[in-house]
């Protein structure tokens, strides 16, 4: 038992120093030249790589940040599954809400980083009874996003509040009741933190100054610009 904790501890902050690669920096800094912190709402995430780059470098930001905190958590699950009945879930949620707040609060950028909410829905799109959860809500949320101009409501619901009561419910009936409290707090715990960090995102739809993306606007420019790519000039014909 000592031996799995410390191998679960090692896993732990291995996650933490993981959660500290930032792609919304490394992107913006790789095909603009700029950093993603001067830009927009300088929030290193998602959803300011949207706002202030383009939707192409966000959607691969978002897929980076996925990855990065359920692929270290997914090897984490099969690595102590086989320790005892449901260590691996804990094992899971241990190592990749870790990663978030690596993310959120990187040592090595002075623990000034984004909010969390790409790498908490890799937590759940990576897990192996909730992927498809996790999919639903980014279809909904991809389509809300139409209709709804203010990100991170968009993004909270259905990137984390949505699988979150989903895994409440789920592990409700499917683990012992001794590891259904700590995973259930560890969950529950990481949308109270995103909570917090987008506070200044609340405070500002009460006054109604939120920051506003036009999610049709961005798709639509990708086609634009494959329109305006400029033509070959013609070159007359010699006169004979």
């Amino acid at each position: 038992m000592i031996k799995i904790a410390l191998l679960l501890s090692l896993a732990i902050v291995l996650g933490y120093f993981i959660g500290n690669i930032n792609f919304a920096r490394i992107f913006a800094r790789a095909f603009s030249g700029k950093e993603i912190t001067e830009l927009g709402s300088k929030n290193p995430g998602t959803m300011n790589m949207l706002r202030s780059r383009n939707f192409g470098e966000a959607m691969l930001t978002l897929l980076f940040e996925t990855i990065k905190a359920g692929v270290p958590a997914l090897i984490c699950y099969f690595i102590f599954e086989h320790t005892s009945e449901g260590f691996g879930e804990i094992a899971y949620f241990s190592v990749a809400i870790a990663v978030v707040l690596g993310h959120c609060f990187p040592v090595i950028y002075r623990y000034k980083g984004g909010k969390g909410v790409a790498c908490t829905f890799g937590m759940f799109l990576f897990h192996p009874n909730f992927w498809w959860i996790a999919l639903v809500g980014f279809a909904a949320g991809f389509i809300m996003f139409l209709f709804i101009r203010y990100a991170f409501i968009v993004t909270l619901t259905f990137g984390v509040i949505v699988p979150s009561v989903y895994a409440s419910i789920y592990f409700s009936v499917t683990i012992a009741w001794q590891w259904y409290v700590p995973i259930i707090i560890l969950i529950w715990l990481n949308f109270l933190l995103l909570l917090f960090l987008h506070r200044s995102n609340i405070k500002r739809l009460a006054q109604g100054k939120e920051n506003e993306i036009d999610f049709a606007k961005k798709l639509a420019e990708i086609g634009k610009k494959k329109k305006e790519q400029p033509k070959e000039e013609e070159k007359p014909n010699d006169e004979k």
